[in-house]
């Protein structure tokens, strides 16, 4: 794994929102990782399957990926175990 290819948990009232409903997590990742390595990246570090990754680029230059998690209650879960909750 490359080193800083997925940053931090990027935690606004959306993405709560998101996380509770959706089961998707958002992260701040490298510029230049691809889609298919922040899904492969993520299912290393935290042991579940990911369903879809969608990126943007915020206005500060940053990349945020938004990880949507095939089973459910999963993101619940990864957020459990960071800390987030």
């Amino acid at each position: 794994m490359d080193t800083m290819t997925v940053g931090y948990p990027f935690i606004t009232e959306k993405a709560t929102i998101e996380l509770e409903e959706n089961n998707k997590l958002r992260f701040i990742v490298d510029v230049d990782t691809t889609k298919n390595r922040i899904k492969k990246d993520i299912e290393e570090i935290y042991g579940f399957e990911v369903a879809s990754v969608r990126t943007m680029i915020t206005p500060k230059g940053k990349k945020k990926a938004i990880v949507t998690f095939v089973v459910d209650d999963a993101a619940n879960e990864v957020a459990t175990r960071i800390g987030l909750f």
